[in-house]
């Protein structure tokens, strides 16, 4: 059986005291009881300002998030489904061959979609924008002297540019001045607003604070959770289909609740949603998994108990919202993974032609 370790030093006595106000809100009512819970709540709120995530972050970041533009509510200005596939991933090569990592990929990614709902974008100029939308992007992480080498944007921009006039667009050419002037040009449709949270902010806010509930003991545990979220969530962020009408951090939420019980830590009953039936919620969950196995948790009901607690301290959303998101995130991932697994069969159906 697997043991939930305890409660970092730091907060031990603060959370416990918190979990057990919310499983038991009838309890502890007298003056003394809230005093002793008012005093426990203020020393996580303590913790987590220390660890940079306070409970104000959380609401600063749901205010943002709340003025951004759902893809599904602009249909007729979104790019083709493949269009788009290709200019995310001409943003992860110029990443990945300029800094040897995917640092920013999820900031860059909301950032074109956000310009996609907001201004007619010109296909052609593609490659202008994705190097101007990763520029704003390390601007904005305030890694000004990141500078993309003229080799690097010329050999992604030149892969996505063939593609491009392959599919009958005309491509005008790539210059410094094209993408200074498309930088301004994004800046402008977006109204300058450009540090709304995306994918990866929400997952860094969640999982830190998790982890300053369960301390150092729990940490490997919850890094491998993070990782996982975060692959999940590119995957589904790369299909339009499936990430149109979800919010950045409804989508990470969910996905945390999804991959918290595939490592066992919460069991899938406990997220059920109230209109799916158990049969059901379980076939939705085996569509997100490609061994098609079910969930086991071996953690004990009050391990499991004390687990969702926390969740719900940590994100600041209540057991109905986890719920919720793991539903519509879970929905978005099965749609994802399905259209990944039609994208390989065709390939290889192509190869096998040639």
């Amino acid at each position: 059986m697997q043991k939930l370790p305890k409660l970092s030093a730091a907060v031990t006595d603060s959370a416990a005291v918190a979990v057990q106000a919310l499983a038991e809100p009838h309890r502890g009512s007298s003056c003394a009881g809230t005093a002793k819970i008012s005093a426990a709540m203020d020393d996580m709120e303590d913790a987590w300002f220390r660890s940079g995530v306070p409970s104000r972050l959380l609401r600063q970041q749901r205010e943002q998030e709340n003025r951004i533009k759902p893809l599904a509510e602009q249909p007729h200005r979104l790019l083709r489904p493949v269009v788009r596939s290709q200019a995310l991933r001409c943003m992860s090569r110029l990443l990945h061959l300029n800094f040897g990592s995917q640092s920013g990929w999820f900031k860059a990614a909301l950032l074109l979609d956000r310009y996609c709902t907001e201004t007619d974008i010109a296909v052609e100029a593609l490659p202008l924008t994705c190097v101007a939308v990763v520029r704003i992007m390390l601007k904005v992480e305030q890694k000004a002297y990141a500078v993309i080498t003229e080799k690097c944007w010329k050999l992604c921009t030149d892969e996505l540019s063939r593609w491009l006039t392959s599919a009958g667009y005309e491509v005008p050419e790539a210059t410094e001045r094209g993408f200074m002037q498309q930088e301004i040009a994004v800046m402008q449709a977006l109204q300058w607003r450009i540090e709304e949270p995306c994918a990866q902010q929400w997952s860094l806010t969640f999982f830190t604070r998790f982890g300053v509930l369960a301390g150092p003991s729990f940490q490997h545990s919850i890094q491998a959770v993070e990782m996982k979220t975060r692959a999940l969530a590119k995957v589904v962020i790369m299909c339009q289909e499936a990430v149109s009408a979800l919010t950045h951090e409804v989508l990470i939420l969910g996905l945390l609740c999804i991959c918290m019980v595939e490592a066992g830590l919460v069991p899938l009953g406990e997220l059920q949603p109230d209109d799916l039936s158990g049969e059901e919620w379980l076939n939705l969950y085996l569509r997100t998994q490609p061994n098609g196995l079910a969930p086991v948790c071996s953690l004990t009901e009050p391990q499991r108990l004390q687990l969702i607690e926390m969740l719900t301290l940590a994100t600041g959303a209540e057991q109905i919202d986890l719920k919720a998101s793991a539903h519509r995130a879970g929905t978005a991932l099965g749609i994802a993974m399905h259209s990944m697994r039609q994208a390989q069969q065709q390939q290889q159906q192509q190869q096998q032609q040639h």
